[in-house]
């Protein structure tokens, strides 16, 4: 199989718009902030987040919460 032009145009064209999506920015202007508080401000990983806000915690994130672990991406530091 040899690949004509047009192939190669596609592809190219595919490979850009998968480019172009991952590198759009997180949402973080409609998201909570991470509160600035002792509890929230010791957190260095994202895992620890856990503690107070999966299912059983004491803070659980709603049902409808995308089911990720890369907290820091989509909620960003509050800075006052």
């Amino acid at each position: 199989m040899t690949f004509r032009k047009v192939d190669w145009i596609f592809v190219a064209g595919a490979l850009a718009v998968v480019a172009a999506v991952s590198m759009l920015p997180a949402p973080k202007d409609r998201n909570p902030l991470i509160p600035k508080n002792v509890e929230h401000q010791s957190l260095k990983v994202e895992k620890d987040c856990l503690q107070c806000h999966r299912a059983e915690g004491s803070r659980p994130v709603p049902a409808r919460h995308p089911k990720r672990q890369d907290c820091f991406r989509c909620h960003g530091r509050s800075n006052g």
